[in-house]
């Protein structure tokens, strides 16, 4: 960020009681956090059971989704053990270290698997710029949160045949896109395959298309108690393309195994 880059606290809070065991973003969620004008950096989410008694949480799951307006994406899950509360013995508390920017206006949600109470907060900062004194040189960021299903089955290598647009760099006022990480979740059980990564120009095509990483997928099938696949790529540099060009994904796989893409990136440019 900017020297001149202003924060201001966003923080997220909900509370959770509805039993919800679908994956794919359907059913009863709440609404955590918002992203603000800028976009929103999730430092970390915390997870905290508040039932009283013997059986304060049995085995089950807190989810995080992210919902882009259209649609609703799960981005990862929280396994939650069997716990008794007293008055010397302290609920189920998870904290999770996030990391992760959120586009303006998309929202962060969360369920649970069983009916159990659980508070989730979430601490955002919403960033702007001092632009009355931006230096030149200085550095603006705005997130782009690409929110992707990848279901279409494909074997090609060479960039033809269907793939999904994970996230596409802005082209107008920018001058490129910076890629922290890019997190593939499943919601359904899946078996061992391929998920693929390419980077495309602005026009579609096998010609366009460029192969530049593989991940392998390890057979999974999720249940109320345990988490489907996950895979989070990260780039600790970020990895930095063009304006106009994509991040696009194809499945090895059978076409009833659903992959959610979910990229954390912002585009970048510098004051006039």
């Amino acid at each position: 960020m900017a020297a001149e880059t202003h924060y201001s606290a966003n923080t997220g809070l909900v509370k959770i009681s509805t039993a919800n065991s679908n994956l794919d973003g359907t059913g009863t969620l709440g609404n955590v956090i918002t992203g603000g004008d800028n976009g929103t950096l999730i430092k970390r989410v915390i997870i905290k059971a508040t039932d009283t008694g013997s059986t304060s949480t049995t085995e089950g799951m807190v989810r995080l989704f992210v919902y882009d307006g259209s649609n609703t994406r799960l981005l990862t899950e929280v396994e939650i053990p069997a716990m008794g509360q007293s008055a010397t013995n302290p609920t189920f508390r998870k904290t999770i270290l996030l990391d992760f920017k959120l586009e303006a206006n998309f929202i962060l949600k969360a369920s649970t698997e069983n009916a159990e109470t659980f508070v989730v907060i979430a601490e955002g900062l919403d960033f702007s710029y001092y632009t009355s004194s931006v230096r030149p040189e200085s550095t603006n960021y705005t997130a782009n949160t690409g929110v992707q299903g990848i279901t279409s089955q494909n074997s090609n290598l060479d960039g033809s045949g269907t793939v999904a647009t994970l996230v596409t760099a802005t082209s107008s006022g920018f001058d490129g896109l910076a890629i922290s990480s890019i997190t593939l979740k499943a919601y359904t059980a899946v078996t061992r395959g391929m998920v693929r990564l390419f980077v495309q120009n602005t026009s579609t095509g096998a010609a366009n298309t460029f192969l530049f990483k593989e991940i392998p997928i390890v057979p999974v099938d999720p249940t109320g108690t345990f988490e489907s696949f996950e895979m989070k790529i990260e780039f600790p540099d970020t990895f930095q393309i063009q304006s106009g060009y994509k991040i696009v994904a194809s499945i090895e796989t059978a076409a009833d195994q659903f992959i959610n893409g979910i990229v954390d990136a912002m585009d970048w440019k510098y004051p006039a």
